[in-house]
């Protein structure tokens, strides 16, 4: 750590996610002091890139150390695990200042930020101080990003609480103390990343999500599933609209950390998919809208949905370029009242 700066630590969590963990940990390590991720005992590539990150600490670009905690429970429980590692920061930081940044294992800080304006008032905050990033969504032609929403990123330790959810999923990673308190909004950079990169990634991610919502009792109702979900008109970046160029000063001159990600080696979420249905049923899921001829072909099995489920999915699609037109939200409504 320089002096005159907080210590910083990177917390994350991953299981099989290797396909980007050297994006992740070429990037990340450059800057930060440590980096503690919990796995779900990955059997992939995830493990020995920890270990060879590791043996570069100290060549004079890698600068954190990389602390891994083992989870061996398999089930997706976001709050709990970065509890886990948040809780090991502390172990780590022993008192001392420090700035956490809770970042998904698919995500990389710009090779810039240390030096924008933004940047410098991270260091320089207060304890107590939370910041909430904007991602820059990597297009998969490696050249394009897609400006897209903001999460609560970084958090200047005060000592505070964590604070449990009732959810295992899309749940805060850091400790907060009011979400009456909105984090403050970097402008200077944003945080890329590469989860949106490989499109059928995107697609299956995205089903998987479906899969939790129901088996974690998140939703009220399969039609706030889909209208989550399938947000936009596509499945792609067509028609997206903050789509800009990947600035030079993003990206580090001596690596290519696109080039790092390897879309060959993504397991497309079919077997953790497996894993719920074989656990609670497939009868729980049908009235999720996920059941396309590749999808059924994936898994071996043959499309569950009645005819009533496949009518109403039909009205979703045709209705999801306009989901906020008086009629459709009525018919919305009338919906969730009796599916």
């Amino acid at each position: 750590m320089k002096p005159n700066r907080p210590l910083l630590i990177v917390t994350s969590c991953t299981r099989n996610y290797g396909w980007v963990t050297r994006a992740f940990l070429e990037g990340n390590t450059r800057w930060a002091d440590y980096i503690i991720i919990v796995d779900q005992m990955s059997t992939d590539a995830t493990r020995p890139l920890i270990k060879e990150y590791n043996a570069l600490r100290g060549d004079g670009i890698h600068r954190a150390e990389i602390i891994t905690i083992d989870d061996p429970d398999m089930t997706y429980k976001e709050n709990i695990r970065a509890k886990m590692a948040f809780m090991k920061g502390r172990e780590l930081a022993a008192g001392r200042d420090t700035v956490y940044f809770a970042l998904d294992i698919d995500e990389v800080m710009p090779a810039n930020w240390m030096e924008t304006e933004n940047g410098k008032k991270i260091l320089t905050s207060k304890p107590g101080d939370m910041f909430q990033l904007e991602w820059a969504d990597i297009m998969s032609d490696g050249i394009k990003c897609n400006l897209n929403g903001a999460q609560y990123k970084i958090f200047h330790d005060n000592g505070m609480e964590w604070q449990d959810s009732q959810f295992n999923m899309h749940t805060p990673l850091l400790p907060y103390s009011s979400w009456e308190i909105e984090p403050e909004m970097i402008k200077d950079f944003p945080l890329l990343h590469f989860g949106e990169y490989y499109e059928r990634w995107i697609q299956y991610k995205r089903k998987y999500y479906q899969f939790l919502d129901i088996q974690q009792h998140r939703s009220d109702s399969v039609i706030t599933i889909f209208r989550r979900y399938y947000r936009d008109a596509v499945d792609t970046y067509e028609g997206a609209k903050n789509v800009q160029p990947i600035q030079h000063d993003w990206l580090y001159a001596d690596v290519d950390l696109i080039s790092l990600v390897d879309t060959k080696g993504i397991p497309i979420f079919v077997h953790y998919i497996k894993e719920i249905i074989l656990q609670e049923g497939i009868k729980k899921f049908y009235s999720i809208d996920v059941w396309s001829e590749d999808f059924c072909r994936d898994l071996g099995i043959k499309d569950p949905r009645p005819f009533s489920w496949k009518m109403v999915h039909g009205y979703l699609r045709l209705t999801r370029k306009n989901p906020k037109l008086l009629v459709v939200r009525s018919i919305d409504y009338i919906l969730k009242k009796i599916v």
